[in-house]
């Protein structure tokens, strides 16, 4: 039976955990292992996703309404993986390709938030699977579009992309107090938890520097690798 309460989170690396990660490598070997079929049928697998993530949006914002009360503080569509899934929506109808690179890094978050999970629900838990579904296909998007649609992040693309994040970063600034909200987590810290922000939110840029940046190389690495040709 599916526990509805609120405050059962995961532990790192407990049963649930688990459970996220080998589905995430699972998933993710396909679409490397299977890469030349995927293309060939991208446009079916295109709305595959499309129809998945509308799902997941209407499983997270309905579990919201009814367990949560849609308690603002929670509900509304500020934490970068819902800032993600609403890129990669508009992203998979668009095929934008400025839209595409800062879909790239900020998925980059998306990559700390589920190898280490911060007030994150179990699978059996509706909340759960939203945020499986939600994570996988934001951290997969990038790599499906290089395959599929040839998509290419290039040499210093992270710099709008972290303009943007000061952007999002600012919003989130300005709305949390109104909210009592805790969007990018900035209430409850996953790590350094009595850290002031004057001294957490410059940090979080200095370190989202540093992961823009090592996501770039990634992405390049990755993009030789499949052998996707320059657009320039």
């Amino acid at each position: 039976m599916v526990n509805l309460s609120r405050g059962e989170f995961i532990p790192l690396f407990g049963f649930d955990h688990l459970i996220y990660i080998a589905g995430l490598m699972l998933i993710g070997f396909c679409l490397f292992f299977f890469r030349h079929k995927i293309k060939k049928k991208r446009t079916l697998i295109t709305i595959i996703i499309l129809i998945l993530s509308l799902t997941q949006q209407v499983l997270l914002y309905g579990s919201y309404a009814v367990i949560m009360n849609f308690d603002l503080s929670e509900s509304l569509p500020l934490h970068i993986s819902r800032i993600n899934t609403i890129l990669g929506i508009i992203y998979l109808i668009t095929k934008n390709e400025k839209l595409f690179k800062v879909l790239c890094f900020f998925s980059l978050y998306a990559w700390t938030s589920f190898l280490y999970p911060s007030r994150v629900y179990g699978i059996s838990h509706p909340l759960g699977i939203s945020f499986f579904v939600n994570h996988v296909i934001t951290l997969l998007l990038p790599f499906y579009a290089m395959i599929s649609y040839q998509a290419r992040v290039r040499l210093n693309d992270k710099y709008l992309s972290f303009l943007w994040f000061i952007v999002y970063l600012m919003v989130v600034l300005m709305v949390n107090p109104l909210v009592d909200g805790n969007y990018f987590y900035l209430k409850h810290k996953p790590v350094f938890p009595n850290l002031t922000d004057w001294l957490y939110i410059p940090g979080t840029l200095i370190v989202t520097f540093i992961l823009f940046g090592l996501g770039e190389k990634l992405y390049l690495t990755v993009q030789d690798r499949l052998k996707i040709p320059s657009k320039e």
